[in-house]
C-alpha cells in the first residue's frame, strides 16, 4: 500500500513527492499501520519499497510534532522543488 501511495506522487518533483507521501502517512494511516510499516522497514530494510517512500517514512518517524489539520496535496516547498 505504501508503494501505491508513492506511485500516486511519482510525477511530482522529488521534494514534493516525499512530502506528499509523508503527509499521507501522517494524516491518513492509523498509528498501528505506521508502526507495522516501520517494523517491516527495520526488519527487512524494505527491499521492495520505493526510495522516496522510505525517505517519507523516515520523516514521519523523526517528526514529533502533532499531526496538523492540513491534508491536501503537497505544497510548493521552494522554487527548485
Amino acid at each position: 500500500m505504501a508503494n501505491q501511495i508513492g506511485d500516486f506522487f511519482a510525477p511530482y518533483p522529488h521534494a514534493r513527492r516525499v512530502e506528499g507521501v509523508r503527509n499521507h502517512l501522517r494524516n491518513y494511516w492509523d498509528p498501528r499501520m505506521r508502526e507495522a510499516f516501520f517494523e517491516y522497514l527495520d526488519a527487512t530494510g524494505g527491499p521492495d519499497v520505493h526510495e522516496h517512500v522510505k525517505e517519507a517514512a523516515a520523516l514521519v518517524r523523526a517528526d514529533t510534532a502533532p499531526v496538523r489539520a492540513y491534508a491536501g496535496p503537497p505544497k510548493q516547498l521552494d522554487a527548485t522543488s
